[in-house]
């Protein structure tokens, strides 16, 4: 009898042990699939972060006004030419295979006293400077008009003042056939300005 009751309770352990094993299986199984389930819906409902495209520097046309630091400029016009008369008699002329690209500009000085526009030597951070593009990326300094009086290189404006001259550079005659895939960027370092010569 006491061995009937020993084998009958080893059997109900056996029994219950199987049992319980049994269940665990699926069940965690289960959640395992719900758990892989709730990522992959929140991966699908939360959007992937995307970058923030930089802002596109704007470019002025002709005639916009613009203000840079204690400067009001306006790009009114652009010419290309042979030569520029610097005189009734006197003129100045680009290098053989060149041409002179001459950017009319405005300026007033708001500032307190007397600056440079377009200084010849100064700090590249601080200094107000000039440069003309073409569509390659290739990049023009102005030329010194030197004894032209509508020069605007090295001219020092009064405060309060404005004045209204050229920036003259010398480009290659190919870049200055199409003036309308030439740019002129104006500025300093940190804040400068773009005109489309269209």
């Amino acid at each position: 009898m006491r061995k009937l009751a020993l084998v009958l309770a080893c059997t109900f352990l056996c029994l219950a042990g199987c049992a319980s094993e049994q269940p665990s299986t699926p069940v965690k199984s289960t959640t395992e699939n719900n758990a892989g389930d709730s990522n992959s819906s929140a991966a699908a409902e939360t959007p992937a972060p995307t970058e923030t495209p930089a802002p596109v520097a704007e470019t002025l046309a002709l005639g916009k006004k613009a203000t840079i630091g204690d400067w009001n400029i306006c790009a009114k016009k652009a010419e290309v030419k042979n030569k520029i008369m610097t005189s009734k008699y006197l003129y100045v002329k680009p290098q053989k295979g060149n041409t002179l690209v001459i950017v009319t500009l405005s300026a007033k000085n708001n500032g307190g006293k007397a600056e440079t526009l377009l200084p010849k030597v100064g700090l590249q951070n601080t200094m107000i400077t000039a440069t003309l593009s073409n569509k390659d990326g290739e990049e023009y300094k102005p030329s010194d008009l030197m004894g032209y009086d509508k020069d605007l290189m090295g001219d020092t404006i009064k405060a309060g003042a404005s004045k209204t001259g050229v920036i003259a550079f010398q480009v290659p005659k190919k870049s200055a056939k199409n003036k309308k895939d030439l740019t002129l960027k104006i500025g300093t370092v940190d804040e400068n300005v773009t005109y489309a010569l269209k």
